[in-house]
């Protein structure tokens, strides 16, 4: 197809690109994208873990990412990877997010209270500026309202697009191209990033609170800092973001759902709902690592639907996870391996925390009959239209 061409057609259909190639060319095929290159999938589920557990993540992202820095926790492999992950393990742990809950939900009813009635919007942007501030209070740690505000403010800016890039964003490798993204983007995070060496000065003097993101990094020096801060900015809203969106549209088509979320968000079945709809549509469309100079992508989004691993794949049924969860089949929304996702106990808290506080505020119904289908955004997978919703 040429790699324009095969880049927008994956960007714009994914599942429907993907599963056209598989079904050509087999489980393990190339695909040759603009700007990224030529990648190299495995869609054999039983041969994933193979490439889930190998190291490569980093430089993997840097290649589609070229904004991420290779000393943070996206962006580091080998030791510099275990080193950064460890620094920040301690404020994502099932005991630190566990708590938060309560906090969680007050910001989401105070942006919910927002949100309007009787017309269409987005749900995506909307989950984006809610997550950005959930991340910036309660995992960054800023207390300075007017601070918490800006910086949230900033990141929805930092990597705001209208709409959704039929291709990568451009990177180191990519000439001139690469070179006008790489300063579109240092103008744009700069306020983000004086916004968060601010912060980090001012916790120097605050020998007490270590316990946040910002609290860890205090023993680095400032730009050290700053730079393995600023990609975990924007991985703590677009895959959140994405996911949540994804969860309050299903909620909306299936009667009862919002009912037995807002009555027992962490029961088993509300718990089914929820990674099913992560199965269904996952907020990530790949695990990727680059080993010998190859770039390999596990994709999620086909995985997910290979009706080797699932019966009926392309059929919602929360109940295929019960009453055995582990017999169902991959399960990939958070990756998997050494790198699965840093997040995943703050994310599990935001669907029992944020989700119920949302339906407790609205009765959403979807605008349209079927849900929206899938686009690429970055390595995200958002709705194509944002979520269209109504709130009655």
């Amino acid at each position: 197809m040429g790699r324009i061409a095969e880049g927008v057609a994956f960007h714009r259909h994914p599942l429907r690109f993907l599963r056209s190639r598989q079904s050509r060319y087999g489980d393990v095929f190339t695909i040759r994208i603009a700007v990224a290159g030529p990648m190299v999938v495995v869609a054999d589920p039983a041969a994933i873990h193979e490439i889930v557990e190998k190291d490569g993540g980093g430089e993997a992202r840097r290649h589609i990412l070229g904004m991420v820095s290779e000393r943070s926790v996206l962006g580091a492999d080998g030791s510099q990877h275990a080193d950064a992950r460890g620094r920040l393990e301690p404020p994502f742990a099932h005991h630190a997010v566990a708590h938060l809950g309560e906090a969680m939900a007050a910001i989401a009813d105070r942006h919910a209270a927002t949100w309007p009635r009787g017309r269409p919007f987005r749900l995506l942007p909307r989950m984006r500026a809610l997550l950005d501030e959930v991340f910036v209070r309660l995992i960054l740690g800023v207390r300075d309202d007017r601070q918490a505000r800006e910086l949230a403010a900033a990141i929805g800016r930092m990597i705001y697009t209208p709409g959704n890039p039929p291709i990568p964003p451009p990177g180191e490798g990519n000439g001139l191209l690469g070179a006008a993204a790489k300063r579109l983007f240092d103008r744009r995070s700069a306020p983000a990033k004086r916004l968060l060496a601010e912060e980090l000065d001012a916790r120097r003097e605050d020998t007490e609170r270590s316990h946040d993101a910002i609290g860890c990094m205090t023993d680095l020096p400032t730009a050290e800092a700053v730079d393995q801060l600023l990609p975990l900015l924007m991985a703590g809203q677009e895959p959140p973001a994405a996911g949540l969106t994804w969860l309050l549209d299903r909620i909306s088509r299936e009667p009862g759902a919002a009912e037995r979320f807002v009555d027992a968000p962490d029961h088993r079945y509300t718990q089914a709902f929820a990674r099913e709809t992560l199965r269904v549509t996952p907020p990530v469309h790949s695990v990727m690592r680059k080993r010998d100079g190859t770039l390999t992508m596990v994709p999620i989004v086909l995985i997910h639907r290979d009706e080797r691993a699932f019966e009926n794949p392309d059929l919602f049924y929360p109940e295929r996870f019960l009453p055995d969860p582990d017999a169902a089949g991959p399960d990939l929304p958070f990756g998997g391996g050494p790198r699965r996702c840093l997040g995943e106990h703050l994310a599990r808290t935001e669907i029992a925390s944020v989700i119920p506080a949302i339906l407790r505020r609205h009765q959403l119904h979807p605008v349209r009959p079927t849900p929206e289908r899938m686009v690429v955004r970055g390595t995200v997978l958002v709705p194509r239209h944002g979520g269209l919703t109504v709130s009655a």
